[in-house]
C-alpha cells in the first residue's frame, strides 16, 4: 500500500453512496490507483506499473459488474445509461493500459491525476444519482 506522502488521493465521505459493499469497492480503487502512483514516485519498473494496471483493470470490471447487478435488482431508472458510461470508463482504462505496456504511455503524474479525476467524477457524477434515487424511496 502507497505511503501516506504518497496518497495521490484519499477516501472521503462525500464519495460515500450509502451501500457499504460499493463504498469498500470504490475504496479499493483508490488504493490501486494510490499504489500506481506511488511506484511511480518511487520509481519503481515498468513491470511493476503494468501489474497494477492490469489488476485495475480486472477490479474496474468486477466492479462495474457487481454495481450493474446490484443496481438491476433494485430497479435503477438509469441502469441502461449507467451502464453504458460502465462500458466508456472501462473502455478508457484498458486503452490505458494497453498503451502503457506498449510504450506508447508513461506512467506519469498525467496519468494518475486522469484516474483520480476518472473516479472522483464517476463517483460524484455517476453514483451519486442512484445514491439519491435510492435514498429518495
Amino acid at each position: 500500500m502507497a505511503t501516506a506522502a504518497a496518497l495521490l488521493f484519499s477516501w472521503r465521505d462525500t464519495y460515500s453512496v450509502g451501500i457499504a459493499q460499493i463504498d469498500n469497492q470504490h475504496r479499493q480503487m483508490i488504493s490501486l490507483i494510490n499504489k500506481l502512483h506511488s511506484t511511480l514516485l518511487q520509481g519503481n519498473g515498468t513491470t511493476a506499473r503494468a501489474e497494477i494496471m492490469d489488476e485495475l483493470v480486472r477490479y474496474t470490471d468486477s466492479h462495474f459488474a457487481y454495481e450493474e447487478s446490484l443496481l438491476r435488482q433494485r430497479d435503477y431508472s438509469g441502469l441502461a445509461a449507467h451502464s453504458h458510461e460502465h462500458k466508456r470508463l472501462a473502455a478508457q482504462v484498458r486503452d490505458m493500459r494497453d498503451s502503457l505496456h506498449s510504450g506508447k504511455l508513461a506512467a506519469s503524474l498525467a496519468l494518475m491525476e486522469f484516474l483520480e479525476d476518472w473516479l472522483c467524477g464517476h463517483i460524484l457524477d455517476r453514483d451519486m444519482v442512484y445514491a439519491r434515487e435510492f435514498k429518495g424511496r
